[in-house]
C-alpha cells in the first residue's frame, strides 16, 4: 500500500479513500461491511478538517515493510491469515463448513498462492477447511504436527495434500524460514508419534471434555503423559522488526510447558498472543501468560462457548489489551516498529 505524505487537494483525498477501501476490502468479512450514503458537502468537510489524520494515516515506518494478520471470526475455530510484501502464510483453516468462504475471502483479496499452510492439529476447527483451500490455490508446502488420525477431516486433508503433490513437512525438529524480512519459527510438540484409530466421535466433537476430564491438577506430570491432540499442536513465533507474535493452536499444559521451556520464547515479550486452546483454562494457563506477557492477546471464541474468566482475568492483571472474534474478524498491521490493531 502506499503512503501519501500531504494532502493534495480534494480529488486528491477521494482518490486515496478510493484506494484504502479497495486495499482494505479483503481485509474486511463481507458480513461486516456497511455502506453509508454520504453527501458532497459531508466529503468537502470531512476532507478540510482530516487532512493532518490523513497525512498521519499514510505515513508509515518503511524500514521493515508491513506486515499484516487478519483472524478470521469464525466462532470456536482457528484462521490465521498473515501476509508480507510478497508473501502468504495461513494458519489453519476452520471447520469444512468455513472452507468455501474463506476461500472467496482469499480470492476477493487477490491471493492465490499460499506459501506456507501450517495446520497446527488435525482437530475438524483447525484442518476442516483446508481440502478447499487446497483445491482450488496454489500452496507451495503444507506444515504439520508428527501425528494421524482416522477421521473423514483429516482424509479429505490428505488426500488433497496428494492430490496437488504438495510438499509436506512432518514436523519433528523446530524450522525456520524469513518472508521479506519477517522471520517464522514453527516449534513442533515433544510428544511421540501416535495415530488415532476409530476415532470418528471427532467428526461431531473434538474431544476437549475428555482431555479436561483426565488431565490431572498435580504438581507433577501424571496425567499429562495422557495422548491428546492438542498437546501436539505446533507454535508459530514470529518476528517483525521489533515486534513479536505468538501463535498457540490448542495447546494444553503438557504443550505450554514445553513452550515455556523453550529459550527463545521464555525470553520474548511478545507483543501479540493468539491466546491458546480459544481462551480455555489449564493448570498453566496463568503461568504461560505471564511468561510471555502479550500486550495484545486474541481470543477465537463465541457466546456458546466463551473464554474462561480465569484466562481473561490473567491478561488483564498484566495489561493486554484483549480482542474476541465474538466481536469481529480482527485486524493487525505491524511495520516493525508499531502495532494497528482493530475490528474489521
Amino acid at each position: 500500500m502506499k503512503k501519501v505524505k500531504k494532502y493534495m487537494g480534494l480529488s486528491l483525498f477521494i482518490f486515496f479513500i478510493s484506494l484504502a477501501v479497495f486495499i482494505n476490502g479483503c481485509f474486511v468479512q463481507p458480513d461486516d461491511i456497511i455502506v453509508k450514503e454520504t453527501s458532497t458537502s459531508e466529503i468537502i468537510e470531512i476532507a478540510e478538517n482530516t487532512e493532518t489524520e490523513i497525512a498521519s494515516e499514510f505515513s508509515v515506518n518503511t524500514e521493515f515493510g508491513v506486515m499484516e494478520i487478519f483472524v478470521f471470526a469464525i466462532g470456536k475455530a482457528d484462521t490465521i491469515l498473515i501476509t508480507t510484501e510478497n508473501h502468504t502464510v495461513m494458519i489453519d483453516t476452520g471447520e469444512n463448513k468455513h472452507g468455501p468462504a474463506i476461500l472467496d475471502y482469499l480470492l476477493r483479496c487477490g491471493i492465490t498462492e499460499i506459501d506456507y499452510l501450517v495446520i497446527t492439529h488435525f482437530h475438524k476447527d483447525h484442518v476442516g477447511g483446508a481440502h478447499v483451500i487446497i483445491n482450488n490455490l496454489y500452496v507451495k508446502e503444507a506444515v504439520v504436527p508428527n501425528y494421524g488420525k482416522e477421521s473423514k477431516h483429516y482424509d479429505r486433508f490428505i488426500a488433497a495434500v496428494n492430490d496437488a503433490k504438495i510438499e509436506q513437512t512432518i514436523l519433528k525438529e523446530i524450522i525456520k524460514f524469513t518472508l521479506d524480512g519477517v522471520e517464522f519459527t514453527i516449534y513442533p510438540s515433544h510428544s511421540e508419534y501416535h495415530y488415532y484409530g476409530n476415532s470418528d466421535i471427532d467428526d461431531e466433537q473434538d474431544d476437549d471434555e475428555y482431555e479436561d476430564e483426565n488431565e490431572k491438577d498435580d504438581d507433577d506430570d501424571i496425567g499429562e503423559n495422557i495422548t491428546n491432540e492438542n498437546n501436539f499442536s505446533l507454535a508459530v513465533s514470529i518476528n517483525h522488526g521489533e515486534n513479536n507474535f505468538l501463535f498457540t493452536g490448542d495447546a494444553k499444559s503438557k504443550r505450554l510447558k514445553e513452550l515455556m521451556s523453550a529459550e527463545d520464547i521464555a525470553n520474548t515479550r511478545y507483543d501479540y498472543l493468539k491466546v491458546p486452546h480459544h481462551g480455555r483454562y489449564n493448570k498453566r494457563s496463568e503461568e504461560f501468560i505471564y511468561t510471555v506477557r502479550p500486550k495484545y492477546a486474541v481470543i477465537t471464541c463465541y457466546p456458546e462457548n466463551p473464554s474462561d474468566e480465569r484466562v481473561v482475568a490473567a491478561l488483564e492483571n498484566i495489561g493486554a489489551e484483549i480482542y474476541f472474534t465474538t466481536n469481529g474478524g480482527i485486524y493487525c498491521e505491524s511495520d516493525g516498529q508499531s502495532l494497528i490493531i482493530e475490528y474489521r
